[in-house]
């Protein structure tokens, strides 16, 4: 895990700030963080994994909507 100000923080206390935040600063933290460049960048090779790892073959969006659904 990062530092921060030379505090290690894990995913469990960061889990518990954010769930300790009003409601309308949850979706403006939300998107900050998925308006990052990097953070996109990351959701679409990660995404690209999965399909690799699962095996999902491409599909159209009506399609990709059902198969979630399932």
């Amino acid at each position: 895990m990062p530092k921060l100000k030379e505090i290690d923080i894990n995913y469990d206390q960061i889990r518990e700030l954010v769930y300790q935040l009003e409601f309308d600063k949850k979706m403006a933290l939300i998107k900050e963080v998925t308006g990052d460049v990097r953070y996109q960048n990351d959701f679409y090779r990660f995404s690209e994994s999965l399909v690799r790892k699962h095996n999902i073959p491409d599909m159209s969006k009506s399609e990709l909507d059902s198969f979630l659904h399932e």
